[in-house]
């Protein structure tokens, strides 16, 4: 049970974080167009609208996270 519950966490995180990172960068009209060094626009971009991209990010993860969950037989 302990396992499963780990793993769950981990998927969640790391569907969060590509889903907001994909948002942050995917989407043209929330993109942030600066004339500043790479790292500095990076987290232009991820800071840009960030209330946004995890309310949209959030609710893909758990979907993400309860697929596994959803799709396994019932034994």
């Amino acid at each position: 049970m302990k396992k499963r519950v780990l793993q769950s966490g981990v998927l969640f995180l790391l569907a969060l974080f590509v889903v907001y990172f994909a948002l942050s960068l995917m989407v043209p009209a929330w993109r942030v167009k600066l004339a500043a060094a790479p790292m500095a626009v990076l987290f232009a971009n991820l800071r840009h609208m960030a209330a946004i991209k995890l309310l949209i990010a959030l609710p893909a993860s758990a979907l993400i996270t309860a697929l596994p969950v959803l799709t396994e037989k019932v034994k």
